[in-house]
């Protein structure tokens, strides 16, 4: 979510709660709605803590989840180019043609794995490239002792990659199932609402107003917190970019050219 929107929902909410106040403060008895008030707030206070406690545990969650979709995907970018560094053992033909894919990989990654993830899917370009990859590692030919721990430690990166890649995946769909966003947002409605019972007319507009928009804005802040955690690759500011991905694909195609090598074509290969 842009921050440009996010402030619009959070003030557009905080405005129509302070007028919602002040409408009910023209109707409202002296002394607020409740013959005491000090019952009425203490179970508003415990009615909003049971909620924030909710909303904290959810954004907790949420959280975590934002964290291991950035660590996952810096997980699959480091195994990436290990994957590619431990090709150099094999012979010229094998080496250029596990780089080669590892580095259609990486593009493929960038361009159709991560705008597919936004959708909450995986990509079937990327999982073509996957399986090539891995029918050309499965067709070296292995030599000596040299060759045969490349490629094992070639497949053992190759899991690193496939977990860090799953992961990442995963996040794509978010965490917050539909019922929880319900009852977020019944809850948000009713703490923001029962402001209005203390509403009162003898005390000043600007202060009952303020009330009202004060705790607007808490309650909205922290849904829009959730929502941005719970979808961490919108192309918005502060999403998850494939930023590591990038770093990897820039190191894994300046290798090939201080070599003397040929430009990679994704085409020309399998996948």
């Amino acid at each position: 979510m842009e921050p440009w929107l996010a402030a619009l929902i959070i003030l557009g909410v905080a405005v129509l709660s302070a007028a919602g106040m002040l409408i009910v403060r023209r109707r409202a008895p002296a002394g607020t709605f409740f013959n005491d008030p000090i019952p009425g707030g203490a179970v508003y206070t415990v009615v909003g803590t049971a909620y924030m406690v909710i909303l904290a545990f959810v954004f907790f969650i949420a959280f975590e989840s934002y964290g291991g979709a950035k660590a996952d995907a810096e997980e699959e970018a480091t195994a990436a180019l290990a994957m590619f560094h431990a090709a150099e053992p094999f012979g010229p033909a094998t080496r250029a043609e596990l780089q080669g894919q590892m580095i259609c990989y990486a593009r493929e990654v960038i361009s159709d794995g991560w705008p597919a993830m936004r959708e909450g899917a995986g990509s079937s370009v990327v999982d073509a490239r996957v399986s090539a990859m891995e029918e050309s590692a499965e067709q070296i030919p292995v030599n000596d002792a040299k060759q045969a721990a490349a490629f094992e430690h070639w497949f053992a990166l190759n899991e690193e990659r496939r977990q860090g890649r799953q992961g990442r995946i995963g996040e794509a769909e978010g965490l917050v199932p539909p019922v929880v966003w319900l009852i977020l947002i019944i809850g948000a409605m009713v703490v923001i609402a029962s402001v209005a019972l203390f509403a009162d007319r003898e005390e000043a507009a600007v202060t009952q107003a303020a009330l009202a928009a004060a705790v607007a804005i808490i309650v909205v802040s922290g849904l829009v917190l959730v929502r941005f955690l719970d979808q961490p690759y919108e192309d918005k500011s502060g999403s998850i970019q494939p930023t590591a991905m990038k770093r990897t694909l820039l190191l894994m195609e300046t290798e090939p050219r201080e070599r003397g090598g040929t430009v990679i074509r994704c085409a020309d290969l399998a996948g």
